[in-house]
């Protein structure tokens, strides 16, 4: 029965990596929330580590929380810092709009213009 206490939820999210050259994309889909956020986290990095450039494809997410944001800003900022070129791409209505009112939206999505 999902929801125990102590048994951990069934995910929720997937992702794919897809690497041509040295930028690597990042296919997420589903609804990723704090139960995900730290996997997500951990996955950026990896790719801000090993790529020149990172894309993160989020047009099939249809649900992200503030701990998916606070991910994203914070691999982005890390991004920065490396060298690397970071951008959350393709988002849909919902999650346009909640980075939108969360006022990060144009900060994470100005490197694809």
């Amino acid at each position: 029965m999902k929801g125990e206490s102590g048994v951990n939820p069934e995910p929720t999210w997937q992702h794919e990596v897809r690497a041509e050259g040295d930028t690597k994309t990042i296919v997420l889909s589903g609804e990723i929330d704090i139960n995900g956020a730290a996997e997500l986290h951990t996955l950026l990095q990896q790719a801000v580590n090993t790529a020149s450039a990172v894309n993160v494809d989020v047009a099939r997410v249809t649900f992200i929380d503030s701990t998916v944001i606070t991910a994203l800003v914070k691999s982005h900022k890390l991004a920065r810092t490396a060298g690397c070129r970071f951008a959350v791409v393709n988002p849909d209505t919902q999650v346009r709009r909640v980075l939108a009112v969360t006022g990060v939206l144009n900060a994470l999505t100005s490197d694809t213009r």
